[in-house]
């Protein structure tokens, strides 16, 4: 029989080897060496199959595991957000009162009625329409000072422009694009809550980055302290998956298969809190977590959960390094796209803030946002650039770098073959025919696409379309 020692000369080799298979997903470690199985055509210029693995980027970068902003860096560079980024709000010091006039100002932003024609179910929705859903605004009970009362998401929910569930259309015969839906909330987000529409089913409130209206059973209300103490939890487990689900407890059905998207941070229960029986199963194999549930009275309770070992999660924060921003982003590759946070999925800009979150890089919510209010560097691409100018700043550019058109956010991977390759969540692109005429291709989907071999609506190369680079980063060197 072989000793311990003989046996760990053996596999502490192997495991460095093979090591980064058991940390990261299959896509990023598979080696591009190996003969890729191809099913269908791709037919998008420039597009291989191994480009579609995390490793075949990584492998052109000198050094992806080199630290970009420490823990330390990214909790100062999320303060100066809070203060220099007008959209994101840090709820620890949100006010304890808003005026009634500044609240009207605020719902009138949010609920605004739109412009143009919107349709429901396929019809026009006029007047009474929107008569009833401005009715729900409760407008007429906003009083002179409104104390702002907080609490907790229990569970993924969307936040609306209106206090309705309708999905309404910019088109008769749309089902992609709600223009009612503003975004997904993850379970475990806290909310600043400012008022209720008048069936009370609804409640206008505040998260870190977004304002708008959602369920009031999607929220469980807590004063600020008792909010914040249990948030701030010293243990806490992060998604670092496009999304888990909790264990099934055939007890609590609230607790039970719940969604938690990348870049969700649950608190870990303390020893003492666990059980060596949750629900009928011992937590051996899992991390035992503290969730948010609603009482009977819409107060905040908690329920001991489990989440599998086995499942896409840390303690902690990821590194923020290339590496890990390039790894994250293939994880979503192929997943559907989602207006606002539809069909349980993300849009584009979600695609980079749910990223940078597992990192702990708090991001406005918004592309426009991101793009142009964020705290970072900035590569500014102006519309008087030539293709050439353009070519030189992408030269240049970092590969995981986040870079911005109008209404679009994109991951840069990094140049091949005389081009400029993204990964990102988007609806659709353009490429030449056969006659040279642009043809419209759908994609609704997160894929690599090229930046020059790909057009726009106004026939302008993908690279033509972008106005900015932003790395979202203090602009100092962090310390090793």
């Amino acid at each position: 029989m072989k000793t311990l020692k003989s046996l760990l000369k053996i596999c502490v080799p192997v495991l460095a080897i093979f090591g980064c298979c058991f940390t990261a997903s299959a896509a990023a470690c598979r080696p591009n060496s190996e003969k890729h199985f191809v099913q269908f055509e791709l037919n998008i210029p420039g597009v291989s199959e191994e480009m579609l693995y995390a490793s075949f980027w990584l492998d052109g970068i000198a050094s992806p595991d080199a630290i970009i902003m420490t823990p330390a860096q990214i909790e100062r560079y999320n303060r100066r957000g809070f203060k220099e980024c007008e959209v994101l709000k840090d709820l620890r010091t949100y006010p304890a009162a808003v005026s009634g006039d500044k609240l009207r100002e605020m719902l009138g932003k949010v609920s605004a009625r739109p412009k143009n024609k919107r349709y429901l179910a396929g019809q026009e929705v006029g007047e009474e329409f929107y008569a009833a859903l401005e009715k729900q605004l409760n407008l007429e009970k906003i009083a002179n000072l409104t104390q702002v009362r907080f609490g907790i998401t229990i569970r993924r929910t969307e936040m609306r422009a209106f206090p309705t569930a309708e999905r309404v259309f910019s088109e008769p015969k749309d089902f992609e694009s709600d223009m009612f839906i503003e975004t997904a909330l993850y379970p475990v987000e806290p909310l600043a809550i400012l008022h209720t529409s008048a069936d009370g089913k609804w409640l206008f409130a505040q998260s870190y980055n977004y304002l708008a209206w959602l369920p009031a059973e999607a929220v469980a209300f807590s004063e600020r302290k008792p909010l914040f103490d249990y948030l701030d939890a010293k243990n806490f487990l992060v998604v670092t998956g496009k999304g888990i689900f909790t264990g099934y407890n055939p007890l609590r059905p609230e607790i039970s298969e719940l969604q938690l998207d990348m870049g969700a941070r649950i608190p870990l229960a303390e020893a003492a809190e666990i059980p060596m029986v949750i629900d009928g199963q011992h937590p051996a194999g899992n991390y035992v977590v503290k969730l948010p549930a609603r009482g009977t009275d819409g107060q905040l309770e908690f329920r001991i959960g489990l989440i599998a070992r086995s499942e896409d999660v840390r303690v902690g924060y990821l590194p923020l390094t290339r590496r890990n921003i390039i790894t994250q982003a293939f994880k979503f590759l192929g997943q559907r796209y989602g207006w606002g946070g539809m069909f349980n999925t993300r849009d584009c800009s979600a695609f980079i803030m749910d990223n940078y979150r597992s990192m702990g890089v708090l991001l406005p919510r918004n592309a426009g946002e991101q793009g142009k209010q964020a705290v970072g560097i900035t590569h500014s691409l102006t519309k008087e650039m030539t293709l050439e100018e353009r070519r030189a700043i992408f030269d240049r550019l970092p590969a995981g770098t986040p870079i911005y058109m109008a209404g679009h956010a994109m991951l840069y991977l990094g140049k091949r073959s005389d081009d400029y390759y993204i990964i990102h969540d988007f609806a659709g692109f353009r490429v030449p025919d056969a006659d040279g005429k642009l043809k419209s291709s759908t994609a609704r989907c997160v894929f690599v696409t090229p930046l020059l071999a790909t057009f726009l609506s106004d026939g302008k190369k993908y690279l033509e379309g972008i106005y900015a680079a932003r790395e979202f980063v203090l602009g100092e060197s962090p310390k090793q």
